[in-house]
């Protein structure tokens, strides 16, 4: 038993080995013993055993030397295992109907992964399409075969475009133009969320994507160091201090504001310090954190928050009566 677990694990091993060399075409063997934590003795034996499957291989002497592949050899073609089909199925099964990049093929993806599925694998693999749910996606609509998140166009669109430079030109839907430098997308209550430097009124704005009409690269190249030194000048010093108890820290985790954190204030983490910012005098910045705030639940001290801040509060729980 011993020693066919220990074969099947040099079998995986030197599968993966072998995809690691396709993909980097030039390696060392260092960089093989410190990928795959190997000694240089079982380097060596898993490079004869490559070469033995055919995997034609250069070796180059001398202090930068090491071994590459020839040119348009490839490997044959991918095989998954079980469990790796099932976490690929699963993985879409949790990011269905929320409007991710690059996925209005999903459909085609699916196609491909039940093709090179075993009878028996498809079989697992449409039953977990019935079987599992999570928060965001539509029960009425839960299979992986309909196109059901396609994302706005002007998301692959902008994501391109900080490809090439964060500087970009916005212009608005009511025709304004926005010159900023791009900090991150966040996906939020089934919207994309834009926060983008503003760089001619020096603050961070949050906007929602379907307030831009057309995005593209700046030809301008802002030096990264001058540019956040910006940022960190026009950041906000915290206006809301809370500190939380262990239900509200099990509600932060499972929904907060990005690169936000907490400051547990015992080993066991089971009370903790938030701070952040909120501009009063954005009515859906004020809105979100009212609900956010209710999400959080009781288990929550307000040591500072600003008065606007506490008067929505109260109004939304007069509501109840």
């Amino acid at each position: 038993m011993n020693l066919l677990g220990e074969k099947m694990k040099k079998t995986t091993r030197i599968n993966t080995e072998m995809r690691y060399i396709n993909n980097h075409q030039h390696f060392t063997i260092s960089e093989l013993m410190a990928a795959f934590k190997i000694s240089r003795s079982t380097v060596a034996r898993d490079l004869a055993d490559i070469q033995e499957l055919g995997m034609p291989l250069i070796s180059q002497v001398g202090p930068a030397g090491g071994y590459t592949v020839l040119r348009n050899q490839l490997l044959p073609a991918v095989q998954f295992n079980t469990d790796e089909l099932q976490a690929l199925f699963v993985s879409f099964i949790a990011t269905a109907n929320t409007q991710l990049p690059f996925l209005n093929n999903r459909q085609t993806m699916t196609q491909k992964l039940l093709a090179i599925a075993s009878p028996a694998q498809r079989k697992a693999l449409q039953a977990l399409t019935q079987l599992l749910r999570f928060e965001t996606t539509n029960p009425a609509n839960a299979g992986l075969l309909e196109l059901t998140d396609v994302a706005d166009p002007l998301l692959t669109k902008l994501i391109n475009a900080s490809f090439i430079n964060r500087h970009l030109v916005f212009t608005l839907t009511d025709g304004d133009r926005l010159d900023g430098y791009l900090q991150y997308l966040y996906h939020h209550t089934t919207e994309w969320l834009v926060v983008v430097f503003d760089l001619e009124k020096r603050q961070t704005r949050v906007i929602n994507l379907t307030q831009f009409s057309t995005v593209a690269p700046d030809a301008l190249q802002l030096s990264p160091v001058k540019l956040q030194q910006q940022i960190a000048t026009a950041r906000q010093l915290p206006n809301i201090d809370l500190q939380l108890g262990p239900h509200a820290i099990q509600q932060f985790k499972r929904l907060h504001r990005p690169n936000r954190v907490l400051h547990y204030l015992d080993p066991f983490e089971q009370s903790a310090s938030y701070q952040d910012y909120v501009a009063v005098d954005r009515i859906e910045e004020l809105t979100d954190m009212v609900d956010w705030l209710l999400f959080l639940g009781p288990d929550v001290t307000v040591i500072q928050a600003p008065q606007q801040l506490r008067v929505q509060v109260q109004k939304r729980l007069q509501q109840w009566g």
